[in-house]
């Protein structure tokens, strides 16, 4: 019978590997451009309450289109859409890699190097998420006195 450590590590394999998965089925039926999201090549029109009614963007306005552009490679794009998206799909990808590479260092190294991996991951994870949470607020601050600037 496997003890729990082993669990632990196929675990966080897996869930890494399913991030990981998402990542590339989404890439395979989503696409944007700077108006629209598409599935499977149709538009999808959902707008943002607050932008159609007062024409400011919300904290989250274009993170979907900046995502699924992201996805496909267009990260200047992306990045002039909504910063945060590019970012949020790097955190996703590094997030799923680590969650495999902590799965393998579980199953070489046991305990002792489960748990030095398991304290890198946490501490990256602090300072990107941090790091991605000034670039969000930053963005939507700039888009939001640009649409200020533009009324």
């Amino acid at each position: 019978m496997a003890d729990l450590g082993s669990r632990a590590g196929m675990a966080a394999g897996a869930a890494g590997a399913v991030m990981l998965a998402q990542a590339a089925v989404a890439r395979l039926i989503l696409r944007a451009d700077d108006a629209y999201v598409y599935v499977l090549g149709r538009p999808v029109r959902w707008a943002c309450a607050l932008k159609t009614r007062t024409g400011l963007p919300c904290p989250t306005c274009g993170m979907t289109r900046s995502l699924v552009l992201s996805l496909h490679g267009e990260w200047a794009r992306a990045w002039r859409l909504m910063p945060a998206g590019p970012l949020a799909l790097a955190g996703l990808l590094a997030l799923g890699a680590a969650l495999l590479a902590l799965a393998v260092v579980e199953r070489r190294g046991g305990r002792k190097a489960d748990a030095r991996a398991q304290r890198y991951i946490r501490r990256g994870a602090l300072i990107y998420a941090a790091a991605a949470t000034v670039v969000w607020i930053a963005g939507w601050t700039a888009s939001f006195s640009a649409a200020l600037a533009a009324r």
